[in-house]
This record gives structure tokens, sequence and C-alpha cells, in this order.
């Protein structure tokens, strides 16, 4: 059996999903947040696989943190833009070819206080799925 990478097709159909699903005046959708890009924005985060299959096959569980940033005068932006990521990927149908992934859980999430500056407001959701070769 010859072992394929998962992770980077994981993280390319989360990536996917919310770019088409979640609405762009909510926020931007990014892997890799450049310096000084404004907020809104949601970025993926942390990745950890797990490894689920038996001997001889290949399925990983597959944990994926959602970073959101938003910028305003209370957290209703910031709860706008995480309740869209999670609509777009809860129990949604993740794409990629070579891979076949169960649709995603929701695990949960944590919203913050204002920053120090009195106006930035940060969020985490984590979301788990399994993949596995098609």
């Amino acid at each position: 059996m010859d072992i394929i990478d998962l992770v980077t097709p994981s993280q390319d159909a989360v990536i996917a999903r919310l770019k088409a699903d979640v609405p762009p005046d909510l926020g931007s959708v990014h892997q890799h947040v450049k310096q000084d890009t404004p907020p809104p924005f949601v970025m993926v985060g942390s990745i950890d696989i797990s490894n689920e299959g038996s001997k001889g096959s290949q399925t990983e569980l597959v944990s994926v943190e959602l970073h959101f940033v938003t910028r305003g005068s209370s957290r209703a932006p910031l709860l706008a833009l995480m309740h869209a990521a999670r609509a777009a990927l809860e129990g949604r149908e993740l794409e990629a070819d070579g891979v076949q992934f169960e649709t995603p859980n929701f695990m949960g999430s944590t919203v913050s206080n204002a920053g120090p500056d009195g106006v930035t407001y940060a969020g985490i959701s984590t979301f788990e799925f399994y993949a596995e070769p098609a």
C-alpha cells in the first residue's frame, strides 16, 4: 500500500468550501495571512492528524482550526463570520481528487473579548473529519 498525502488536500478542500460559501462581505478566506492584511478574515490555522487506519489501510482523522479576526464596535461581525464558516463546513461535502472525506463535524469554538485596542475581536472554531484515499 502506498501512503498518500491527505493533509494538503484536506486543507485545500476546507479552503475551497469556505471560499465558495462564506460571503466575501463577512470576511476573506486565507491559508496564510500576509502582514497588514486588514480584518475581517478567516484563516486555516493548526491542522492535527491522527492515524485511524488499520494495518494495510490509510484513514486519518483531520482536526482543523479556523482563526477569525474582525474589527468593530461589537462581537456581532465576528459571530456572523464564525457562523457562516460553520454553515459552510458542518455536514457539507468536501472534495479533492484522489481523496474521500467524511463530512466535517463542528467540535467547538472560542470567542474573545475585544483586544487591547477595544475594537479587534478574534475567535477559533475546530472541525474534525476523516480522510482516506479514494
